[in-house]
């Protein structure tokens, strides 16, 4: 990827404001630590009711479908949705 875990975790914070995530300053390896594992628990659908939760399939067409109508620049729209395909893959 073309920028740093640090810039991608702001545009994931851009995307979905509502997620709590940590405001104190990490480093890369944390930074794409807490990315990767703020999209694998999107993917899971762990912030949902279970009895409402969609398949992971489903959570990542409606995360690749919110980037790529962001308002982010192109690169940074394709090293998030890379992201997103490196978790799904895992």
């Amino acid at each position: 990827m073309d920028h740093p875990f640090s810039v991608l975790l702001d545009a994931y914070r851009r995307l979905w404001p509502n997620r709590s995530l940590t405001s104190e300053s990490l480093d890369e390896e944390e930074s794409k630590s807490l990315l990767y594992e703020m999209i694998t628990r999107e993917l899971r659908d762990e912030w949902t009711h279970p009895r409402v939760r969609q398949t992971p399939e489903v959570k990542f067409y409606y995360a690749v479908k919110r980037v790529a109508s962001s308002d982010l620049p192109n690169d940074m729209k394709i090293a998030l949705i890379q992201a997103y395909l490196t978790a799904m893959e895992q």
